[in-house]
């Protein structure tokens, strides 16, 4: 008898810890990737490379459309996060703004790439979330990120040449 009053708790406690991994995925996601597209403009009006800022375009487009899409699936979850560009855009733009030319697009790439190789936090909801719909979504992230960093990392060999 115990041991059938305790299984509906544990799926529910279960459940809870899903619901708090969709949480904590849009909280972090949301403002990252507000952060990365400030980035990813200053980068696309300020690299010499025609073929660097062509793909700064196309990332940016990207990366705005996922932000949309974070901040719909926030909405319907009913999940308060902030879209402010973090601390790190403001790093990262200043030490960019510091570099002109060949070095800002190796820069740029060589940033663009760390932030696509690590999908921890993909890789989290994926496993860990609760909402379907959510969960497609890191999936369909990191498939697009894996596309961004193969793209960057073969532009990064083209130029550094």
């Amino acid at each position: 008898m115990t041991l059938m009053m305790t299984l509906p708790f544990a799926a529910s406690v279960q459940a809870q810890e899903k619901e708090k991994a969709d949480t904590a995925f849009l909280t972090k996601v949301i403002p990252g990737i507000a952060a990365s597209i400030k980035i990813i403009e200053y980068s696309e009006k300020n690299s010499s490379d025609e073929k660097v800022k062509d793909f700064a375009e196309r990332v940016a487009k990207q990366h705005k459309g996922a932000l949309k899409t974070a901040k719909e699936h926030a909405k319907r979850l009913k999940v308060e996060a902030s879209a402010d560009p973090d601390k790190d855009s403001k790093e990262m733009i200043d030490k960019l703004s510091k570099l002109t030319g060949t070095d800002l697009d190796v820069a740029f790439l060589k940033w663009l790439s760390h932030i696509h190789h690590d999908t921890t936090l993909f890789d989290n909801e994926v496993k860990n979330g609760a909402d379907a719909d959510l969960k497609a979504f890191a999936k369909s992230s990191i498939d697009s990120g894996n596309e961004h960093l193969k793209e960057a990392n073969e532009l990064l060999a083209k130029i550094k040449k």
